[in-house]
């Protein structure tokens, strides 16, 4: 683990011990504590492990939807205010359920 990681979690450590000698609600500090290190391992993630995160959530919710072309834009929305980023990203989702589905009938 780098020098880095660990005084991130030496921080965040710290301050979950401060939250709990200050008696916060046990609830409170877990829920801080988590958010923070999720911060710490999101940062650290590759850009190619996020990429298949985000890919594999945006299926999911697809599914949900209904596989029909329009749930590939409503999904990008969700992840974007840009229109161009949501013209991008819903033809990214597009292409991984073509993919699927290609690989699902070969199969």
């Amino acid at each position: 683990m780098s020098d880095r990681l660990q005084s991130e979690f030496r921080r965040v450590v710290r301050t979950i011990i401060g939250d709990m000698e200050r008696q916060v609600a046990p609830g409170i500090v877990e829920a801080r504590g988590v958010e923070r290190l999720m911060m710490i391992v999101e940062r650290d993630e590759l850009p190619a492990e996020r990429m298949r995160r985000e890919n594999a959530a945006a299926m999911r919710e697809m599914e949900a939807l209904g596989n029909t072309r329009d749930s590939a834009m409503q999904i990008a929305k969700r992840r974007t205010e840009n229109p161009h980023t949501q013209e991008i990203l819903a033809q990214r989702f597009r292409r991984l359920r073509r993919t699927k589905n290609k690989r699902a009938v070969l199969a």
